[in-house]
């Protein structure tokens, strides 16, 4: 899923798992003239990315996806959306390697994560190690434990830093856009390349124009910006929503307006939230396509999102209390803890369907709700590539001068079609997971 990208011209992409039924034209058509719609709406929000995501530019030729008018005969002017990237020679260079040679160069990647304890990290350090293994290189992944913050993070990055080498490169997630500026800057004058993975700030607020313009990022005196490899969550949420309206159309074909009630476990957490919360970004969520939905439309249960904790038995307890005997037509959790008490209060009885129960990420607990039948799908990020796609990006512009960009994707939906599928993936942690065997079997590992 590139940033890049415009909904008006594509819609809202969802990257379905094998098996999973495709939807109407009717019913395609509809999403895809909400997208274009979506293109158009903005808020006031502080807060983070987009559906669109005007990454890139963070702007474009007439205010980077903004709805200003040109004051003058009462039209609109035209809104672009595009991005430009610096090409700047990497670190090392040397114009021979793009005549010759396998690229086969012993390097050193570090990805220096915001908690190095957060098992949702482990598929992602898998893939890490895979592309290290792959392309020759040396590296680890490492991070401050759960009860450090930002500050940890940073002091990581300087310290990996001023073990490298030129040609080396750092991975990091990224909080927020004023933190780690610093710490990146000093990483491109010790000539080393530098990517933002996974976690990223609002791109209003984190984009090309801002690296390069207000904070200055700068290689060898040249404008250079920091690319992100992910997804946006904002444009998930969509996404995620977009496929509940369809089964919702498909469970209850007869109603001309549905009722939703959406959940977020993580309210504290932006990148969670942004999945959700039209206040939590400027275009896309799931709140937001919910809300342009006509024919039939679709209203928030009380007109509001709801924080229930982080746990399923208190999730669940919220949930029931809050909708039990009401006429709710889906229940759309940004993370996997309501999604799976939702589905357990189905089986108990405690919740009445027809009801279409969804959530985010692919956790076993959740899996297995969709295996019995009560949740009907979830969604899923990809963090595996999430860790591996680092590696290639950089290698491409350290060995062969391609310049650095972002490199995003959407998300898959994962239901009782393909959740075998899942479940039969190899384990990542544990014993006999793909971690243990890496660390056993990778050379850099040992």
């Amino acid at each position: 899923m590139s940033s890049d990208d415009n909904p008006a011209e594509r819609g809202i992409s969802i990257d379905v798992g094998a098996g999973v039924s495709r939807r109407g034209l009717v019913k395609q058509l509809g999403a895809a003239s909400a997208a274009v719609g979506l293109a158009g709406c903005g808020t006031t929000s502080n807060e983070e990315p987009t559906d669109t995501d005007t990454d890139g530019g963070g702007g474009g030729g007439n205010g980077g996806g903004g709805d200003d008018n040109d004051g003058g005969g009462g039209e609109d002017q035209p809104d672009f959306e595009f991005s430009r990237h610096p090409a700047v020679a990497p670190p090392t260079w040397d114009p021979s390697k793009t005549r010759e040679g396998s690229g086969e160069n012993r390097r050193t990647a570090v990805f220096v994560l915001q908690n190095i304890d957060n098992p949702f990290f482990i598929p992602m350090t898998c893939g890490f190690h895979d592309a290290l293994n792959m392309f020759g290189w040396d590296g680890q992944v490492t991070g401050p434990p759960a009860n450090g913050g930002i500050p940890d993070q940073v002091s990581l990055i300087n310290q990996n830093v001023s073990n490298m080498e030129p040609g080396d490169v750092l991975v990091t997630t990224v909080l927020n856009n004023e933190a780690y500026n610093d710490a990146i800057q000093n990483a491109l004058d010790n000539d080393i390349v530098v990517v933002n993975g996974h976690s990223t700030p609002a791109t209003k607020d984190w984009n090309y124009d801002y690296m390069t313009d207000d904070v200055g990022f700068s290689y060898r005196d040249q404008p250079m910006i920091v690319p992100h490899v992910g997804i946006r969550d904002a444009r998930g949420g969509a996404a995620m929503a977009a496929e509940a309206y369809d089964r919702m159309q498909e469970k209850m074909p007869d109603k001309d307006e549905y009722t939703v009630l959406i959940t977020n476990e993580l309210p504290d957490n932006p990148s969670v939230t942004r999945r959700v919360s039209k206040d939590a970004a400027d275009l896309g969520t799931a709140e937001r396509y919910f809300k342009a939905q006509s024919d039939p439309s679709v209203t928030l249960y009380n007109d509001q999102i709801i924080n229930p904790p982080a746990s399923i038995a208190d999730a669940q307890t919220q949930i029931v209390n809050t909708i039990s005997g009401e006429d709710v037509d889906a229940v759309v959790c940004s993370a996997f803890w309501g999604a799976v008490g939702a589905g357990q209060a189905l089986e108990a009885g405690e919740l009445e369907g027809p009801m279409v129960v969804c959530g985010f990420d692919l956790l076993r607990p959740l899996l297995n709700q969709i295996e019995a039948g009560t949740v009907d799908f979830t969604v899923g990020q990809d963090p595996y590539s999430q860790g591996f796609q680092n590696v290639p990006l950089a290698w491409m512009y350290i060995e062969r001068g391609i310049e650095m960009k972002d490199l995003e994707w959407g998300v898959s939906v994962w239901d009782q079609e393909n959740v075998d599928f899942a479940l039969e993936r190899r384990s990542w942690a544990g014993d006999n997971g793909l971690l243990q065997w890496q660390e056993s079997n990778y050379d850099f590992l040992q």
